[in-house]
């Protein structure tokens, strides 16, 4: 009886369990959905903005052209996790792609998640900046507030380089390393595919392309922590997907054993029965 009573105490926490991983994995599907609105948005404003640069660089190439790369200057790394837990491999799988960096004494870092964070304190990698609260309505604004701190101590880096993890597919999401600034060859490849046009610019040349500049580092830099947002969303389903179809089949054998269970009792306890009614 006490066996019986454990089994249906477990099955009720396997019910629970599943109807909690369930309904993570239909929000997390819906916030996918929802990203993935909103992703044709900020690629046609970036193949817009490339577009223009295409048309127009040959007017301020010289002015936007990257810093002097020097051996006695660092790189800004900037790392990109999960918000929240509960995506499988998502984060695991990415601390170690960005292990195989090899560090040095000159290197700054910028965490964006909790996770991030987490990780280069456990590391005691020293932060520049971190931002703990990585959702779709704040990424705009970490990626706006990022740029700035890269463009007020841009001469001190020899390169800006972001680790985050890419959605190949919707099934896989692989980490990856994209180099952020210097941006000559990205440039030069989008110049390739427009002709030069001439316009009048009302502003000076060397403030335009600051403006210019800083529009480049910030889409990329919002357009990557936009796909790590989505990559991390496809992850946890995929992870909430397999715990409720683990926690489905378990229900299941966990059910016949106890009804197993529960017939061999009523079966033992008729026998009983019968015997004493033998006897009298």
């Amino acid at each position: 009886m006490e066996q019986l009573v454990s089994m249906k105490q477990r099955i009720k926490t396997i019910e629970v369990i599943r109807k909690i991983t369930n309904a993570m994995r239909l929000i997390s599907m819906s916030m996918h959905s929802k990203l993935r609105n909103r992703r044709s948005n900020l690629e046609n404003y970036k193949v817009t903005f490339y577009q223009l640069w295409s048309r127009t660089s040959h007017l301020l190439g010289e002015n936007i052209k990257d810093i002097d790369l020097k051996t006695n200057k660092g790189n800004l790394i900037i790392l990109v996790a999960s918000q929240k837990g509960l995506s499988g491999i998502f984060n695991s799988e990415l601390f170690k792609f960005f292990n195989k960096y090899k560090i040095n004494s000159d290197d700054r870092f910028i965490a964006v998640s909790k996770y991030a964070d987490d990780y280069l304190r456990s590391k005691d990698i020293p932060i520049l900046e971190s931002y703990k609260q990585l959702t779709s309505n704040t990424f705009v604004h970490i990626s706006q507030s990022i740029t700035n701190t890269i463009l007020k101590n841009l001469d001190q880096f020899n390169s800006i380089r972001v680790f985050s993890n890419h959605p190949k597919t919707f099934f896989i999401q692989e980490p990856k390393e994209n180099i952020v600034f210097p941006f000559s060859q990205q440039t030069n490849q989008n110049n390739n595919q427009q002709e030069n046009v001439d316009y009048i610019f009302d502003q000076p040349v060397q403030e335009l392309s600051e403006t210019i500049k800083q529009l480049i580092i910030s889409i990329n830099i919002q357009d990557l922590i936009f796909e790590s947002l989505l990559a991390e969303q496809a992850a946890r389903f995929l992870s909430m997907d397999s715990a409720t179809r683990n926690a489905e089949n378990l229900l299941s054998n966990m059910k016949i054993e106890y009804n197993k269970l529960r017939q061999a009792n009523i079966t033992r306890e008729l026998t009983e029965l019968s015997s004493s009614f033998n006897q009298l």
